[in-house]
C-alpha cells in the first residue's frame, strides 16, 4: 500500500489530502482506530524519506516522524498525538533504555520498538535481531524493522547466509525483481504480474 501510494502521489504526500485520505481509506479496513492511522502514518513518512534518498536512516526516521506528528497534529485525530510523544525527539528516544522498550502488539510500542532498533543499529542484521530479541510480538516488530531496515540498505545488506535458507528463493527472487522493477516504471502497474 505504502509504494502504491508514492506511486501515485509522489513524494512528501502530505501537501495532498486525497494521498492521505487513500491512505487511510485501506488502513482502516483492519486497522480504523485513529492510533492505528498516525502509527501507519508516521511509517509512510518515513518510507517516505527513505525513498526520497540522501539521508543517513536516523534523519529519516526523525524526519519522517515529526512530518508525520505534525500533520496529525493539525487534524481531528490531534488528541490522540501524546500517545507518540516519545518519538518527537528521535534523538533523546534512541538513548532509551531497553528496558523501556516493549514489542509488543500494541501499535504505539510496537512503532516504537520498531524505530528503536533501527536507531540503535547500523546494518539490517542487527537491526531485525533487536527486535527479535526484544521479545513479545517478535515477528511483527521484526518484520517491520526488517522492511525498513530492508528498504535502506538493500538487498546486499541482508546476511547471504539468511539469504540462502530461504524456501523458493528463485521465485522470491523473481517476485523482488518484478517489484522493484514495478516500482522504479519499468513496468505498467496494469501489466500481469506473471512469474
Amino acid at each position: 500500500m505504502v509504494f502504491y501510494i508514492l506511486a501515485k502521489y509522489g513524494l512528501n504526500q502530505w501537501k495532498n489530502p486525497e494521498a492521505i485520505k487513500e491512505y487511510h481509506h485501506c488502513v482502516a479496513l483492519t486497522h480504523a482506530h485513529p492510533r492505528n492511522l498516525i502509527a501507519c502514518g508516521v511509517y509512510l513518512a518515513i518510507i517516505d524519506k527513505i525513498v526520497a534518498g540522501g539521508n543517513p536512516l536516523n534523519d529519516c526516521i526523525e524526519r519522517g516522524a515529526l512530518e508525520a506528528l505534525e500533520y496529525y497534529g493539525n487534524t481531528a485525530y490531534k488528541d490522540e498525538i501524546n500517545v507518540y510523544k516519545r518519538l518527537s525527539d528521535c534523538a533523546v528516544f534512541a538513548k532509551t533504555p531497553e528496558e523501556q522498550i516493549k514489542g509488543s502488539g500494541y501499535v504505539v510500542e510496537t512503532l516504537e520498538a520498531v524505530i528503536w532498533c533501527l536507531l540503535n543499529t547500523d546494518n539490517y542484521k542487527d537491526a531485525t535481531l533487536k527486535a527479535v530479541n526484544l521479545g513479545l510480538d517478535t515477528d511483527t516488530v521484526a518484520a517491520i524493522t526488517g522492511g525498513i531496515a530492508g528498504l535502506y540498505y538493500g538487498m546486499d545488506g541482508i546476511p547471504g547466509d539468511w539469504l540462502a535458507k530461504l524456501q523458493n528463493r528463485g521465485l522470491l527472487d523473481k517476485i523482488y525483481t518484478k517489484f522493484v522493477d514495478t516500482i522504479a516504471g519499468k513496468h505498467s502497474h496494469s501489466e500481469d504480474f506473471e512469474l
